[in-house]
């Protein structure tokens, strides 16, 4: 009887009773099968730490701590690993964690292949076109790996909402935005098709500039260019600000060139939270924010 139990033992071991469910996700770089409820999780993009932080997941979690956004705070906590900056992270410290799961953005995409010799990775594509389908799909699976997929779906519902009324202030406005990232001195403009096209693309706001080129660092412009096209919103995302290099200037663009524009005119040169829109867009709760500064400020 005995060696019977054994024998049964062996085959229910065998079939993978006990081996962990996992899911088949497509991205960027491929297909990755990620297990479910993964107990130990690298996380290389702020907009999956505010997602799994507004489902309430409750994991083992190794993280950049350098430049963490403000409303992350609670992160830089000591049962968190730190493995360094969003770049420059130290792979000897994700190694030593032994995660289960590891998620990247494109920022880390070069790192793909050494990070999935030590556990599967998922790629989130903050330079996608459609960033508020992005933003949806990552929720979702969020949700799903973590077993609150109900909590994903209700707060995606809600993000849809508060999508369609900023859409329909869009439509009943006539103001052409202008959407510039600053970053030390230096000004590039963002459209449709980018990584800030989300105002464009998703929130349905005339552009100033329907000819601004796509990229993922946007167009290189300047002041006069500003003053040419002459927005009446300028929407300001400052990456100094955002990386901690200096504090919150609301004199970004002081210039005399920039005073003649109807933006400047009417009060409508508005400084977008950094933080959000460069570190962490695409979680539950920095995304809500982004909607809700657009809808505000039309």
């Amino acid at each position: 009887m005995k060696k019977i139990l054994l024998i049964t033992f062996a085959l229910f071991a065998s079939c993978g009773a006990f081996a962990t469910e996992t899911i088949s996700v497509s991205h960027v770089k491929g297909t990755t099968k990620i297990p479910l409820n993964p107990q130990r999780v690298v996380l290389l993009d702020y907009g999956t730490l505010d997602t799994i932080d507004s489902l309430g997941v409750s994991t083992k979690l190794a993280l950049p701590k350098g430049n963490l956004p403000s409303y992350l705070a609670k992160f830089k906590g000591d049962e968190y690993t730190d493995i360094g900056g969003l770049r420059e992270f130290n792979l000897e410290t994700i190694n030593a964690f032994k995660p289960d799961f590891i998620v990247i953005s494109n920022r880390q995409q070069e790192y793909y292949q050494e990070l999935s010799s030590i556990a599967p990775v998922y790629v989130v594509d903050v330079l996608a076109k459609d960033q508020i389908s992005e933003s949806k799909k990552n929720i979702k699976l969020m949700g799903e790996i973590f077993g609150f997929s109900e909590k994903a779906e209700s707060a995606i519902q809600e993000i849809e909402q508060a999508i369609t009324e900023t859409k329909e202030k869009a439509k009943d406005s006539t103001k052409k935005a202008l959407v510039v990232l600053v970053n030390d001195g230096k000004i590039s403009a963002y459209g449709s098709g980018t990584r800030f096209g989300i105002i464009h693309d998703g929130l349905d706001v005339l552009q100033a500039d329907p000819k601004i080129k796509a990229g993922a660092h946007g167009q290189l412009v300047n002041y006069e260019y500003i003053a040419r096209v002459n927005p009446d919103i300028i929407f300001v995302i400052d990456r100094s600000v955002a990386i901690g290099v200096r504090a919150k200037d609301p004199k970004v663009l002081d210039n005399a060139l920039i005073a003649k524009t109807f933006a400047a005119k009417n009060n409508k040169i508005i400084l977008l939270d950094p933080e959000c829109w460069y570190l962490s867009g695409g979680g539950i709760q920095s995304l809500s924010k982004m909607i809700t500064e657009i809808n505000n400020n039309l």
